[in-house]
């Protein structure tokens, strides 16, 4: 009895070690801004502060709903937003970590189809981005669609 209740907690954790952990925007909304002169870049950026909550996401598989914002003609590269379109940040409503740059895996294009401000699930690895202004500061690496929710 012992060994099973052994191997069972063990593939209780192993299973945890694997799955994508849903995200909220309310917890990627817990990012803080500094401004800082970038020696690179030749200018002052306001640059984000992460979280320790949001920090120990970097690099794994999560899970997260918003809405979709075609931002490249190939389909391969949009925004999720915990907006629609008419109120993210690029029109004022939210900040910049109101909204994810997604990258979605190579095999297919079939965001294409998806108008804007659908609402949609996706899976993915979750990069923050601390520095690069030609990318948001939440991106989400080799994506995949999950759900089309509305």
């Amino acid at each position: 009895m012992k060994r099973f209740v052994s191997i069972f907690i063990f593939l209780i954790i192993c299973v945890q070690g694997y799955s994508q952990q849903l995200v909220t925007w309310e917890q990627l909304s817990t990012v803080e801004w500094y401004t800082k002169f970038v020696k690179s870049l030749g200018d002052y950026y306001d640059l984000p502060h992460f979280s320790f909550e949001i920090q120990e996401l970097q690099g794994k598989e999560i899970q997260i709903s918003g809405f979709y914002i075609p931002i490249a003609t190939e389909g391969n590269v949009f925004a999720l937003s915990s907006q629609p379109s008419s109120m993210c940040f690029f029109c004022g409503g939210t900040g910049p970590e109101s909204v994810i740059e997604v990258s979605v895996k190579k095999e297919g294009n079939k965001f294409k189809h998806i108008r804007t401000d659908k609402f949609i699930k996706m899976k993915g690895i979750l990069n923050l981005n601390k520095i690069d202004p030609d990318h948001l500061i939440y991106i989400l690496k080799d994506a995949e669609l999950m759900e089309v929710i509305k």
